[in-house]
């Protein structure tokens, strides 16, 4: 198992930073290797709902694993996905902002003695991903690493 941590600060309140991350379909906006997120069924995004999203070279589907409002999101891989992945995301309040810590387990496509060597892109990658977010939600407005222009 792949497992990337990454921590931010992000110069906004707390129940702004949970309120748009409790919405899956919100990923894309500063995740650029997502192309869509889409909820599968009806319903507000509570603990079982189902998300189908698409990546530049493949789609998962995830459930909502756990969540507790203004403190942590959970999200995990499903059955019908070709990558097994669990990601948490735990807020906490600190004075005016907020502190996002990301825990993300991956199940490597390789052996884990090449998985480990390899996983040093992905703990790039999902660092600039949050910087994206945290930009996006201080200022209105990122640009995204493939050109994406995001506003809220």
């Amino acid at each position: 198992m792949i497992v990337l941590r990454n921590s931010i600060i992000i110069n906004a309140p707390l129940e702004k930073v949970f309120k748009f991350l409790a919405d899956p379909e919100n990923f894309p906006k500063w995740n650029y290797y997502l192309k869509t997120v889409r909820k599968v069924g009806d319903g507000n995004p509570v603990i079982g709902s189902t998300y189908h999203q698409v990546r530049k070279a493949d789609e998962q589907y995830f459930t909502i694993s756990g969540f507790k409002e203004n403190e942590f999101l959970e999200v995990s891989s499903t059955k019908k996905s070709a990558i097994t992945f669990k990601r948490r995301f735990s807020l906490s309040a600190k004075e005016n902002d907020c502190c996002l810590n990301d825990h993300f387990e991956l199940a490597p496509l390789v052996p884990n003695f090449i998985g480990k060597w390899v996983s040093k892109k992905p703990q790039k990658a999902v660092g600039e991903n949050l910087m994206k977010l945290k930009e996006l939600l201080e200022t209105g407005a990122t640009t995204l690493q493939d050109g994406r222009v995001i506003s809220l």
